[in-house]
Order: C-alpha cells, then structure tokens, then sequence
C-alpha cells in the first residue's frame, strides 16, 4: 500500500480517499482503487471520508500517509477511526504485546494532527513497517535534523530576544517525566505513547496528558498528569492494587469439603459446600472437593469484579460394559471390577477403562460417566489374519500339530500376537514361519522349502501317494490301511493284475484280495519308486509290520514269547478299543449286530492314540512273520494275518492278542495290509 502512495505521490498525485471500500485483493494482494478522485497534489476541492481525512483536509501527499494510518488502525486494532489513538486494554497481557507497542508508534506517527509531526512521505512509512517486518526497531528517521536545528536555532535566538525584551520566564515546550509503578512491569499508556514501567517519557508538551496502567491481576488505574505550569516531573510511585473477585463453590449433595489454591501457591482457602469467597484475588485456582474416599479436582480462573462458580456432582450411575469376544477382564482406574458383560455402578465422573483379554493387547477409553442417562462401554478386540506361501506350493500347513490346509494359505480371524506354524510336505525338510499378526491387517509369511531325502526324524510325513505316517520307536507305520487308489496305481506302473470284489468299492476304502507276496511287491515297488524319485534315502524301505511292531501298534508292548504262535492269544480280553464287551458303538467295522456288510473307507472310525486307524476290524492286516506250526497239511506257507476284519464277529477273533494263520499265497474279500517305512529293511523277518 505505501508503495503504492509512493507511486502516485513521484508522479505529483493524491488518492484523496484512502478507506477500506477503496482497496480490493487481487490474488491475496491489496490494491488501492477508486482512481477516479486522484487529483494533482495541492488541488483544494474536499474530498474524502470523516475520520480519513486529516484536520488539514485532502489533496496532500501526508494527507494520503494519515488515511493510510488511520485504515492500519482500524485493521490492527479492530476498533473504530474515530477512537483512535485508544488501544487494546488488554495489550499488557498479549504475548505479543512489543511488537505492537511499535507499530502503534508508527500509527501514531503517520496519524499525527501536526503535519509537521507525520512521515513526510509514504516511503518513510514503508521503511519503519518493514523494519517491524523484520523484528527490528523502526529507526528515528532525520530527514528533516537540519531544517528543525535550524528552526530550533532561530527559536532560541528570539527566545533570547523576547526574554531580554520582557524579561519573562517561560514554561519548556519539551519536557520529560518517569513513571514507576509498584510492582513494575506494568504497562503505562501516557496520551499516545505506551511503555513498560518504570517509563520515561521525553518531548512532552505542556498540556495535561490522560494517563492509564495496566497490569494482570491488578486493578488498572486512570488518571491525568498536567505540565501546563510545570517544568520535567517525576510524580510518585503507584502502588497498583491487586484485582478481586468471588467464587461460589457448590456440591450435589451439599456438604462436601474443599480446598483451593492459587496457581502460585501464595493463596488457599478451605471450607463446606456450599460456600462463597469473596474479596478473592483474581488469577486461576486448583480446586480439590471430598466427600468420604471420593475426591473430585478441578479449576477454576477468577476474574475482576465477577463471580466464577465451580460445582461437583457427588453421585453414582449405572453402567453397562461388553466386549467382543465376551470374558474380558474390565479395569476401572486401575482396578479390577469383573469380567464382560459387566453391569456396575460408578462414580459420575470421568474414568478409565481398560479390558484385556488373552492373545489380545489390551483395549482402553477415557468415559465420562454421567447420572440420569444410560453409560456404555463397548470394547472390541479385533483380529487378524495370515497368508502363507511355500515354494514350491502345495505344503502342508500346521498348528500345534494340527493340519489347516495346504500353502497357499489364508487363515483368517487369527488373535493378534506371535504366531508360528510349520510347513510339510513329502521330499523336503519341515520349515517353520514365524511372525506377529496385528488387529485388523493381515501378515504375510513365506518360505521357500529344501528338498530332503526321505522323512525328518522323529517326524510325521506323508509320502508321494498321500499315505500319511506317523513314528512308532524307530519306524514309522502308515495311519490307516493300504487303500484302492494307492494299490491301483501299483498295479498301473507293473502291469500287475488286480481282481476287484464282488462288491463296490471306493478309492478310499482298504484294497482286499492280496495276498502276502502282493503286499511284499507293493512295498518293494514303493521302495524303488521314491529312491528314484529322490524321496528316499538308500537305507530307507517300506516293507509290511512284524508280528511285534504289529502288537506294539496295537498297545500290546509287553508281550511274552519269541515267535508269533508263542505270542498267540496269550493275553486275554485286551482289545483294540479297550476291555469292554461288546463291543462299544463306533469301535471298528467288525461283523457285529451294528455291521456294514463290507469294507468302509479308511480313518471312518476313531484313531488310537498313536493316531492309528482301523488296528480292529475292516480289513485283516498281512504281517512281514511266517507262522510255524500251523494246522492242516504239511509243507504249507503259513502267514500271519492280525485286527479282524468287517466278517469278524468272533469274541476270541477280536481279542488284539489273536493271530489268523492263513497260507500266504491266499487271496480273500478280507485280507488286506498297511505297510511301515524303515530305516534299514529286514532282510529275514521270519520267527519275529
């Protein structure tokens, strides 16, 4: 804006009517319009707005400075043209209070009565903004020092005259006086001009001058100092006196002690609801009010002349408190009032809350409680999930030893936490994922698998058909018996002539009609099938259970005898499920009241506790043993078959401790196998 008066004014013109209607913002920038009454400078013909205009009249270029002045006064301050030069009352507790001490010395310079007191161009006004611009103090500018040291001069001289003339004493034009205050620091307003006490002030006039202090939490005081008659004056110190006010104190119920304290710890008070302080010294107060164990804290600012109240409210209400899952611990402030769902009664006030629940991290609110209204708190613990992927795919994914599918993988609604879970899969090492899962996002785990000849120690694996096993001591043994599907696809790599049933079959049922040999060429076949697979070590086998790996499967462990006709049926009324007779419902596909008539699909029944299906009925199991001593003709191959089968009815038959001897090139509808992995193969399983 001042440049924009300093263009005009090199160029010999006025505005004449500087005012908030006549500047308009072109892009956040101020412009100076209405040029239609831009004259040449000196022209005399009245123009202008009240209050604008100085009391010389338009068509200056000062006249210009002063209704720039008087448009910055209205802007900085907020108030009216025509109250200046008054200022902000509360100025003395504005943190920016210096700096706009300067600027209202700038204002009150460009808006000067005297011409000759005012910045002489609108240059001059724009060094002393841009000298505040840049937090530096606007210097005393002495464009004019000579003019005025001489006109000083030629004062003195007809001063001198006029004195040798009349021989009259005159008062000083130019006088100066110190204020002080007690305490200091206060803020002095004298006529225009503003300091922080102690002030002086110089070049004063002899007039009166209106003078106002201020300062927080004192009262202000107005009053006017007059240097008509008198020379530089140091009037006395004003001893400010502290501003008051009352506070009203209340509690719902009444009674309730209380204490306040001032912030600077100088005043406190203590009393009974309700009650009313007054003549208190204004500033901001603690307030602490108790009623038994309950203590309520609060603030409260006292101000002049007025009556600031505080209340608290000594009551309880009912609130009602979940969580999502139910069973949270609920806390409240710290202390433990139940688990959720959770009715109880609180203190109306506010409080905190905090519920936690195992695998999650705790949930916290901040409620105000408040009485006569129904109070929730609502918690709720998120989950998340995981993605898992193995290279190469198709991995067996578990937890806890339980199986949850096959990589990839997405588990949702996982507790947030540390998770681990292990991948499997038939050829390759076991590895294992680790990571934390976060409420609400979903964590990502990978691995990439190495192969590995034959199963880890000591480790369940499933083989290249899907035949799971699990370890039994030094072996591993299959968890359900030989099935259709895996024996179909021996028979399609050999050649090996397959005759089915005479009744249906599924895949997953136990392939019957094998005799001792078809089991032994299975396993052999499975043997070199995965060695050339890389999927077996060299000293890695399968092969068909011993007569004793047989009963240790089955929990007969400490069975006497060195062969298996020593061992048969020495230990009675044991079977696979158990004691009991009859047998329970659900113990095995056997030929009892409850029969299916033929084979059922593998695991249909319940596992042992090996995890072992099917050790009783189903199918009859060929044993890697030959039997000796077994009835009929002399000169027969005489095998051993154990567990029943879906024709057994037989109590004695049933018993785990019983040994079918059949002639091992003997084919049946109720013969059938399982096989074992072994570390070494047994290369003379007879008389085990």
């Amino acid at each position: 804006m001042t440049d924009a008066l300093e263009a005009l004014h090199t160029r010999g013109l006025t505005h004449r009517d500087i005012k908030p209607s006549n500047i308009i913002f072109t892009e956040g920038e101020p412009k100076l319009a209405d040029i239609g009454l831009v004259a040449a400078s000196g022209q005399q013909s009245f123009v202008g707005t009240e209050g604008y205009v100085p009391p010389e009249g338009p068509g200056t270029p000062q006249a210009d400075v002063y209704s720039l002045g008087k448009l910055l006064y209205e802007t900085c301050t907020g108030k009216d043209r025509l109250d200046f030069p008054e200022i902000d009352s509360q100025l003395s507790q504005r943190p920016d209070r210096d700096q706009l001490l300067q600027l209202n010395n700038v204002l009150v310079r460009a808006c000067a009565n005297d011409p000759k007191k005012r910045y002489e161009s609108a240059a001059e006004m724009h060094r002393d903004l841009a000298a505040l611009e840049r937090g530096e103090r606007p210097k005393k500018f002495r464009a004019r020092i000579l003019v005025v040291t001489v006109l000083m001069l030629a004062i003195a001289v007809a001063g001198i005259w006029l004195w040798l003339q009349r021989q009259q004493p005159i008062a000083d034009l130019h006088l100066q006086t110190t204020i002080r205050t007690e305490p200091a620091h206060a803020l002095i307003v004298l006529g225009d001009h503003a300091q922080k006490s102690p002030a002086t002030f110089e070049d004063l006039e002899s007039r009166k001058y209106n003078l106002r202090i201020m300062s927080p939490g004192y009262d202000p005081v107005e009053t006017a100092i007059d240097f008509s008659s008198k020379r530089s004056f140091d009037p006395p110190a004003f001893h400010l006196v502290r501003s008051r006010g009352a506070l009203e104190i209340q509690s719902d119920p009444s009674g309730a002690q209380f204490s306040i304290r001032s912030e600077d710890g100088q005043i406190s008070r203590d009393g009974t609801t309700p009650q009313s302080i007054v003549d208190l010294p204004t500033g901001k107060y603690s307030v602490v009010a108790r009623r038994g164990d309950w203590e309520m804290r609060d603030e409260v600012e006292v101000t002049r002349r007025e009556t600031a109240r505080k209340s608290f409210a000594f009551v309880s209400a009912s609130t009602n408190i979940t969580s999502e899952p139910t069973g949270a611990e609920i806390f409240v402030d710290g202390k433990s009032r139940g688990h959720a769902p959770l009715q109880i009664d609180l203190r109306a006030r506010g409080h905190e809350f905090t519920a936690h629940l195992d695998g999650w991290p705790d949930e916290q609110q901040k409620i105000d409680i408040e009485p006569q209204r129904e109070n929730t708190a609502h918690f709720v613990f998120a989950n998340g999930s995981v993605k898992i992927t193995s290279a190469p795919g198709g991995a067996s994914v578990l937890a806890n030893g339980k199986e949850l599918g096959m990589t990839p993988l997405v588990i949702e609604e996982v507790k947030p936490g540390d998770v681990t879970y292990e991948l499997r899969m038939f050829g390759y090492n076991p590895a294992t994922v680790t990571g934390k899962v976060e409420p609400q996002q979903q964590t990502f785990l990978a691995a990439r698998l190495e192969k590995s000849l034959g199963p880890a120690p000591g480790q369940p694996f499933t083989n290249s058909l899907g035949m799971k096993f699990v370890p039994l001591g030094e072996i591993r043994i299959s968890v359900w018996e030989t099935r259709v599907q895996d024996y179909e696809s021996f028979c399609q790599a050999t050649g090996r002539r397959f005759e089915p049933p005479d009744f249906a079959q599924g895949p997953t049922h136990p392939v019957v009609k094998v005799n001792w040999f078809d089991a032994m060429a299975f396993c052999k076949w499975l043997t070199e099938k995965e060695r050339d697979e890389n999927l077996l070590e060299d000293r890695q086998s399968y092969r068909l259970p011993t007569d004793r790996e047989w009963s240790r499967a089955v929990g007969l462990a400490e069975e006497s005898g060195a062969t298996p006709q020593a061992r048969d049926g020495k230990i009675k009324n044991e079977f696979p499920w158990g004691k009991q007779w009859p047998p329970p419902s659900g113990a095995g596909n056997y030929g009892t009241p409850q029969r299916h008539g033929t084979t059922t699909p593998v695991a249909s029944f319940k596992a042992n506790s090996l995890g072992l299906h099917d050790l009783g009925g189903n199918v009859w199991e060929w044993c890697a043993d030959t039997y000796k001593g077994g009835s009929g003709a002399a000169g027969r191959d005489w095998g051993v078959l154990r567990g029943g089968s879906w024709a057994t009815s037989n109590r004695l038959e049933m018993q785990s401790s019983y040994r079918n001897v059949v002639d091992r090139n003997e084919r049946d509808v109720i013969y059938g196998f399982r096989c074992i992995l072994a570390t070494k193969p047994e290369s003379n399983p007879d008389n085990r």
